[in-house]
């Protein structure tokens, strides 16, 4: 039996989706935090490979407990979510996404997630680094 997943999640889901899609389209940089795209979600964006890479940026603790699937999720400052075919896209592109350091999520069907405990800029450098990393290293999806 599937888990009852709020309908004005669901929804803020959808508009979070939207910006990601529509935040694919732009020029990259290094790395780039967006402002928020809907209440306590910013897009973290940057490139592997030429090809541009999104992530969602949730910090409220419901909306991480949603997407987590579980109200019993370790603490943590935020969470960084990025969908399937955005990952599908980027191995396609011939770049490296390390799996290892993502959570397939049980509740939202087709998005992965990791948990970070601190959200400062350095920080989500390296969890980036840690999922896609540069040219050459870590594992294919």
């Amino acid at each position: 039996m599937s888990r009852h997943v709020p309908s004005e999640f669901v929804k803020k889901l959808s508009a979070v989706q939207v910006q990601v899609d529509a935040a694919r389209a732009q020029p990259r940089r290094k790395l780039e935090i967006g402002t928020e795209v809907a209440p306590g979600v910013r897009l973290v964006s940057t490139q592997v490979g030429g090809m541009p890479v999104v992530f969602s940026l949730w910090t409220v603790d419901a909306d991480v407990a949603e997407v987590c699937g579980d109200g019993a999720y370790p603490a943590a400052a935020g969470l960084l979510a990025i969908d399937r075919t955005q990952l599908d896209d980027l191995s396609r592109g011939g770049a490296v996404v390390d799996l290892s350091y993502l959570t397939r999520s049980e509740s939202v069907p087709g998005v992965y997630y990791a948990l970070l405990d601190h959200l400062s800029r350095e920080r989500l450098h390296k969890a980036l680094g840690r999922i896609v990393p540069p040219a050459g290293a870590g594992k294919r999806a």
